[in-house]
């Protein structure tokens, strides 16, 4: 059962030859189960022998992702690969279809891409540079016609006084230009110093914003602006001179600023004259700017179309490839090379060796050139944990990576992903148990599984990062809708499904018979009677503690699992028989004390107290019970405490003292060292080609001075003091004891987090339903409508994403603390094997959710 364990894995040594190295990594890569082994993972990437390749794949990357950003600019869709077999397929047709080696295919698409990207970065370069001309254009008229209204038409005539014998000849000069919006303040300031206060100065806003989106929106392009705001500015000063001190001063602060300053016509016809070249010029940049623009779109739709026979587009096609060649370059990078083969090693599931051989045939039979292609052999690793591999399905997959989250599973022990499957939405619906909450996030589940590819297509759907998560949901849901029916929890309101056993008689209650018993769940009329938050509170509380104890003792039980399928036989006797036996004899013994209370009735208020019961099995070991579990016989009670409580104090030194002993007694173990028989001659003779003796005779030498080498996976035993021993099982041994109280008393958050939802949705619906329902009339219509949408949204907003948020977490404490740590180890690390199909799945999910 590969989900309870993992697979057994088999450990291999692979040689292949250099010439055909590429043509095998290619095949392995299809099947998709090798976890190659990183021969030193020490050693940086860069100095490995395909570093440049992987760079150069990197490279493309990025002139790839520069052309996507044009591809989203320009509003083109891309048709992105829905079936990734069948693009693998095609790859290998086209590189079996060229007639070369396969490996020189990426040689040409970095070619393409290269070229591609200068060239439809250099249309891109001329078209903003067409728009900013425009704009510049643009804005020069903007401030030739603003100006003109400024400074009207005086501006172009000499201007005398009145009595011109007293008085010189006098005439303005003017400065006219663009400035930054943000700058108006400073600009103003500045030129009242160095005139002081002898310049005239208008400031008008340009609108280039709203100019610049026009005509990007007239040519059908990004209307995105980010220029800032800027500003016409005027000024006027006496003295027309160009070599007048007040000019200079002004031109100097005016450039400063950054922005252009236009020089402003002497006369009207030189005015008109320039207005009609800029809108010569404009319509020149305007059709420069379409015939660019054409080009660019032409050179983008080239990148979007599917070719013939792939199911992607273009651009898409070239990204996944050179994605795969990184990967198979990275991949190969972790082997070793000497002379003229690769050696190195590998991770494979069992009983996959004869896909694997098949693989490597398939690759001798695609090489051209008919290298050979090298054999695998199995051998025995020294000290090398084996990767842990599980096969997931969609609905697996959840449970699985919660369980990751906290720590990947040590090779071959018990998985508890396999139990949370259950446990996990289980203990979630005792905290969030009820009807009708638990109902709609089922439908909420069952809209995910049904709506999956709808939903896919719609990448802004709130519901598209719940979608892997789907039958989670589903599971959540059905049991909260179970354990609601369990607690007669509908909205705070208990339902009356089966007829009660409870009758109205005198403003009181009366049984209508002692065996009648409600058929499933708690009897509605506890909803009406006064002690029903007392009755519901110890009904939950206690059987939160039964609940968790058996969660416990099955996570102790998996302890033993774990311990006889490793043949573990200290551990066994040493610390799971004494582990179980005091878990049973305290916290299994109390589940029991109240399950015997729940069936027995006392009489005379003589029930006895759980809590004093536990606490006088310690402190007075040798008194009689005053009111005793089992109705009238104290001496029983008190035989089977003495024996329990006799046990539960021997496994305390039982856990502690045994192992460190057995375990510092044994001698040192001898360092094992990996045999050189394990290297042979992994060449099968009727694998080589007939007609390339010399190159087999040379790949024979490299085969034999690779096998004089010691192996690079080579590790030493790790030794241990017996101190270390000692304060390790010390520390083992006082968590668990004390960890057993506290781990109990944890799982009273099943009963708080259900009290808390119960009671928020009393109050909701108190406050907002129903006072409301009795209220007749046109208004209490009003009102009922009014409160029922208030209490809607409360509802989905506190009980139905922050209550179910919440819920969650503690679950998921519960597994990771108080379950997890009976036998879960979690110091595995995943088998990540060697596949395309994973590596191109995986980029094409990253792929839609941009």
């Amino acid at each position: 059962m590969s989900f309870f364990r993992s697979k057994k894995m088999r450990y291999y040594s692979l040689v292949i030859p250099r010439e055909s190295a590429w043509v095998v990594m290619n095949e392995l890569a299809r099947l998709g189960q090798l976890h190659f082994v990183d021969y030193d993972p020490q050693l940086p990437m860069i100095n490995r022998p395909f570093a440049n390749y992987v760079k150069r794949c990197d490279d493309s990357l990025f002139k790839l992702n520069c052309l996507e950003l044009l591809l989203k600019e320009f509003k083109k869709d891309l048709n992105y690969c829905e079936n990734v077999e069948g693009l693998l397929d095609h790859f290998q047709e086209v590189q079996y279809n060229r007639m070369k080696p396969g490996h020189t295919y990426f040689d040409e698409l970095e070619s393409e891409i290269d070229q591609k990207k200068i060239q439809i970065q250099e249309q891109s370069a001329n078209l903003h540079n067409l728009l900013d001309r425009v704009n510049v254009i643009t804005e020069q008229q903007l401030v030739l016609e603003n100006a003109k209204e400024i400074l009207g038409q005086s501006m172009f005539q000499q201007q005398t006084p009145h009595n011109a014998n007293e008085y010189q000849q006098l005439k303005f000069g003017q400065l006219i230009g663009v400035i930054d919006k943000e700058e108006e303040v400073r600009f103003k300031r500045i030129i009242f110093r160095v005139t002081k206060g002898n310049a005239w100065v208008q400031i008008k806003d340009l609108n280039n914003e709203q100019i610049d989106n026009s005509m990007r929106k007239s040519f059908h392009l990004n209307q995105n602006n980010t220029s800032q705001p800027r500003c016409l500015f005027v000024i006027v000063y006496p003295g027309a001179e160009e070599s007048s001190s007040i000019r200079m001063k002004l031109m100097k602060v005016c450039d400063s600023f950054n922005r252009q300053r236009i020089e402003y016509p002497n006369s009207i016809d030189q005015l008109q004259k320039r207005m009609i070249d800029l809108t010569q010029q404009l319509q020149e940049a305007k059709n420069l700017i379409e015939m660019t623009k054409k080009q660019l779109e032409q050179s983008l739709d080239d990148l979007v179309l599917q070719k013939q026979g792939c199911n992607c587009s273009y651009f898409e096609y070239m990204r996944l490839y050179v994605l795969k060649e990184k990967y198979l370059y990275v991949n190969l990078n972790y082997l070793t090379m000497r002379g003229s083969i690769f050696t190195g090693y590998f991770w494979l599931p069992e009983g996959l060796e004869v896909m694997v051989e098949e693989k490597l045939r398939n690759a001798m039979q695609n090489n051209r050139d008919h290298y050979p292609t090298g054999q695998i052999q199995e051998i025995k690793p020294q000290s090398i944990t084996p990767p842990t591999y599980f096969n997931l399905n969609e609905v697996t997959m959840p449970f699985q990576e919660i369980v990751n989250t906290y720590g990947v599973p040590r090779y071959q022990e018990v998985n508890p992903g396999l139990f949370t499957i259950i446990t996990f939405p289980f203990l979630f619906g005792v905290m969030f148990a009820d009807i009708a909450h638990g109902f709609m996030l089922f439908l909420c589940g069952i809209y995910l599984i049904f709506w999956k590819k709808q939903l896919l297509k719609q990448t802004d759907s709130m519901f598209n990062l719940m979608i892997p998560f789907r039958y989670l949901v589903v599971l959540m849901g059905f049991f909260a809708f179970y354990n609601g029916i369990i607690y007669n929890d509908y909205l705070s309101i208990s339902l009356n499904l089966f007829g009660s056993c409870y009758s109205p008689e005198n403003q009181e209650w009366k049984r209508e018979s002692k065996d009648c018993v409600y058929p499933f769940g708690v009897d509605p009329v506890w909803q009406a009677s006064g002690s029903s938050l007392n009755f519901m509170n110890s009904y939950k509380m206690k059987l939160s503690v039964i609940l968790g104890v058996i969660h416990m003792l099955f996570g102790i039980l998996m302890k033993g699992v774990n311990t006889l399928y490793f043949k573990n036989y200290v551990d066994f006797f040493c610390e799971f028989i004494p582990q179980l036996l005091f878990m049973i004899c305290t916290f299994g013994w109390m589940d029991f004390i109240i399950i015997v209370k729940w069936l027995n009735s006392y009489q005379n208020n003589t029930d006895p107290s759980i809590i004093e019961t536990m606490i006088n099995q310690v402190l007075k070991p040798f008194d009689k019970p005053v009111n005793p579990v089992f109705p009238n016989n104290p001496e029983l009670q008190l035989q089977i405490t003495q024996i329990l409580t006799l046990i539960a104090v021997i496994c305390i030194p039982w856990m502690l003292l045994p192992k460190p002993l057995i375990l510092g007694g044994k001698s040192d173990k001898n360092k094992v060292a990996m045999s050189d028989s394990q290297y042979q001659p992994l060449v099968l003779e009727k694998q080589v080609s007939d007609f390339d003796d010399d190159n087999n005779q040379q790949f024979h030498n490299d085969l034999q001075n690779a096998a004089n080498h010691k192996s690079f996976t080579e590790q030493n035993h790790e030794e241990h003091d017996s101190g270390e021993i000692w304060v390790h099982q010390m520390i083992e041994t006082i968590e668990f004891v004390l960890g057993g109280i506290s781990n109990t008393a944890s799982y009273l958050r099943l009963w708080a987090l259900s009290l808390a939802h119960g009671q928020l949705a009393e109050v909701f619906y108190d406050m907002c339903l129903a006072d409301k329902l009795d209220t007749g009339g046109i208004l209490g219509g009003f009102l009922g409508g009014y409160f029922y949408i208030v209490f809607a949204l409360l509802t989905f907003g506190v009980l139905m994403t922050m209550d179910v948020m919440e819920c969650f977490l503690h679950a998921l404490r519960l597994h990771w603390v108080e379950f997890q740590n009976k036998f879960y180890k979690a110091d595995g690390y995943l088998f990540n094997g060697y596949s395309y199909k994973k590596l191109l799945n995986d980029n094409l999910k990253s792929s839609n959710s941009k």
